[in-house]
């Protein structure tokens, strides 16, 4: 209903629409409404006081005219530069110069990876993707004696506590189908 509606709204509103735009065009401009009649004293002093300033706004200075025609710009900077000009920062990191901030080069498909997203090439301590959380998982059904928490720890730079908790919470193996 709302689609026939807007479809109808549409073709009214450009019925006739050219005629009415020249309707509208063609109108006499609506005359300013009358000044008081003490308001338009003061105009009237001040006009006959500044006659010689009104003149002079109202001509061409030809001489600013020919400085202006001398006048011309010229960029010596890229688009790239343009963009980052202001942006001290640059995805996080101080940039140093502009050509550190450029856009990439490379247009090339970036290739799937396993678990449908690319992987990250540096990984800050602490952190851990889901590939390697996979891989601790998998090691650790098959020997948890030797692979434990604290092997785990040691070897991602993770806290203990936080090795426990993926080894204790992180269950992708496991389907959970909640009750009707």
């Amino acid at each position: 209903m709302g689609k026939a509606l807007s479809i109808l709204n549409r073709q009214i509103n450009r019925f006739n629409a050219e005629n009415r735009a020249h309707r509208v065009i063609s109108k006499d401009k609506p005359a300013p409404a009358p000044k008081h009649p003490s308001t338009q004293k003061q105009i009237d002093e001040f006009l006959s006081e500044t006659q010689e300033i009104r003149n002079e706004l109202m001509s061409k200075n030809h001489q600013l005219d020919e400085n202006l025609k001398k006048v011309y710009v010229v960029s010596h900077t890229t688009a790239d530069q343009r963009v980052f000009r202001d942006r001290k920062l640059f995805m996080g990191k101080a940039v140093k110069s502009l050509s550190v901030a450029k856009l990439p080069k490379s247009r090339s498909r970036v290739v799937d990876s396993e678990f449908g997203y690319q992987e990250p090439e540096i990984i800050p301590e602490g952190k851990i993707t889901l590939k390697q959380v996979m891989n601790i998982l998998v090691q650790h059904q098959e020997d948890g004696k030797k692979y434990n928490a604290s092997y785990f720890s040691s070897q991602y730079k993770l806290t203990e506590e936080d090795a426990v908790n993926l080894l204790k919470y992180f269950s992708p193996f496991k389907v959970h189908i909640p009750e009707k």
